[in-house]
């Protein structure tokens, strides 16, 4: 017993100091290092000013895409089922009259049809294809302006921390061994900030490019689709009576 209690201490003291050395350091300050992002970004001066202004015009165009590039100006959910319905019937006149008072592509394409059924099917598929193409183009050219803000932004960052860098070394020859190693870090922290600032407008706009692109392939896939269906009982009128008698 006498040997025990010598070696259990001896165990305790042995458990305190390895506690000791593996503990965190904890800083004797109660700085925490906070990063006012604000004043970070203002220090890239004019690249991060023009980097704003782009990523301001980024959102208007983005607004503008989510507003136009939806189904209620595409296609109609009720508008598709009335002119089914009508040109079932082959009722013109009311699929032109339903057209008349809907602002949509396939408002549109129906008046154009409704309109022209006394020419040749060909050309009247042709002109009805034209129109898709045409509207899928123009909206692909609208939205195109999103991939120009994607590209642009991170070489504006680039242009912003060689810039930042180029400065940083101009303070480092100026302070040569004297020169204090915080004032560089501070410099170089200006330049990274403006590559950081142009990523973080490309990417969301990029994202937002091929999203809106994807979403007009998909309507003008869909409007070929709806045509091909609509077109056929109204200009095969044989066909339509040949399937009701059977």
């Amino acid at each position: 017993m006498k040997r025990i209690f010598p070696l259990i201490i001896s165990l305790l003291l042995a458990c305190q100091a390895i506690a000791q050395d593996t503990a965190p350091i904890v800083p004797e300050t109660d700085a925490t290092g906070t990063i006012d992002w604000v004043a970070e970004v203002l220090k890239g001066g004019a690249t991060s000013v023009v980097l704003l202004v782009v990523g301001f015009v980024g959102i208007i165009f983005f607004i503008e895409r989510l507003l136009v590039v939806r189904a209620g100006n595409f296609l109609p959910g009720k508008l598709e089922k009335d002119i089914k319905k009508y040109a079932f019937q082959s009722d013109f006149e009311a699929i032109q009259r339903v057209c008349h008072k809907n602002k949509s592509v396939l408002g549109d394409i129906g008046k154009y049809v409704a309109t022209h059924t006394h020419i040749p099917f060909e050309i009247l598929s042709f002109g009805v294809t034209d129109m898709i193409g045409r509207t899928v183009s123009r909206q692909h050219q609208r939205t195109y302006p999103l991939a120009v803000v994607a590209t642009i932004s991170p070489l504006l960052g680039l242009l912003g921390t060689i810039i930042g860098m180029i400065e940083s070394f101009q303070k480092v020859a100026l302070m040569g061994d004297t020169g204090d190693a915080s004032v560089l870090a501070d410099s170089i922290g200006k330049a990274l900030i403006t590559t950081a600032l142009g990523l973080m407008i490309a990417i969301p706009a990029l994202a937002s490019y091929h999203f809106f692109k994807s979403r007009v392939n998909s309507y003008g896939i869909r409007l070929e689709e709806l045509v091909d269906v609509l077109m056929s009982p109204w200009l095969h009128p044989d066909e339509k009576s040949a399937e009701e008698t059977e």
